[in-house]
């Protein structure tokens, strides 16, 4: 009996004497380190939302920038002819080697749109070979806006004319070219008769808009767009000259 009391009391005296375990110094648990791993403290989490805001904040201005740079880029209206005049040689591979003014409405033509001199009509026609109207808007052409969409394309969102005398089979040298030709120092618009003894010459968009024009010229220039697929910027001499090669043959030249 005693014994027994005596090994209780001493189990339970060695028991109160052994040291208690010091927590903090306990390794972690595998899924306490992961939670730790995850957490951002309030530092990290600002300087990350901070740097996200720095980059979109440059982002849009350098959007902006080119953006600026495009809207005065002469180079982007010739890109624009070419793009036309891919279009046009498209539609003509898809339509009997036929102009889009060549060809009724019911084949996806526009020849019953010539007598109403708009421009629209014929641009209409190459809705499925144009990327966008963007494309039928020249950056130098302050008074032309970038309309909606294709189907709803009216004159204003044009930059550019184009030739219904134009045609494959015969030698048409002018294709389509900038809205500014003129037989005034005023822009026209609607259907402008030209043949070799036609005055024309190039005009600004509106009277205190530059327009185009070369490097240190002060007179303005235009583009012109040939049934070979090539491109000039011509002075309105080089365009008189242009023009002159029709001789006795009549161009209408429909003018947005």
């Amino acid at each position: 009996m005693w014994n027994r009391s005596t090994h209780s009391v001493h189990s339970s005296s060695s028991r109160d004497s052994a040291p208690s375990p010091d927590w903090q110094s306990l390794p972690l648990l595998p899924s306490t380190l992961a939670i730790y791993k995850r957490a951002f403290t309030m530092i990290e989490l600002c300087m990350v939302v901070g740097t996200l805001g720095l980059l979109v904040f440059f982002g849009i201005a350098r959007l902006q920038e080119m953006r600026r740079l495009n809207t005065k880029n002469p180079l982007q209206c010739q890109q624009n002819l070419k793009w036309i005049g891919q279009a046009i040689s498209d539609f003509n591979v898809d339509h009997a080697d036929k102009m889009p003014w060549e060809l009724p409405m019911s084949e996806g033509g526009s020849a019953e749109a010539i007598p109403t001199t708009q421009a629209t009509p014929h641009f209409k026609t190459l809705t499925n070979f144009l990327r966008n109207t963007r494309v039928l808007v020249c950056p130098m052409d302050p008074v032309r806006h970038r309309g909606t969409t294709l189907v709803t394309l009216e004159d204003s969102a044009l930059s550019y004319f184009v030739n219904v005398s134009a045609t494959t089979q015969a030698h048409t040298p002018v294709l389509a070219g900038d809205r500014t030709v003129s037989t005034t120092s005023d822009t026209t618009t609607g259907e402008l008769d030209v043949n070799g003894s036609t005055p024309t010459q190039w005009t600004h968009p509106i009277a205190d808009a530059p327009g185009h024009a070369m490097p240190g010229s002060p007179e303005p220039t235009g583009n012109l767009l040939f049934g070979n697929g090539s491109l000039l910027e011509t002075t309105t001499l080089q365009l008189q000259r242009v023009t002159r090669s029709f001789g006795t043959n009549m161009q209408r030249f429909i003018l947005p």
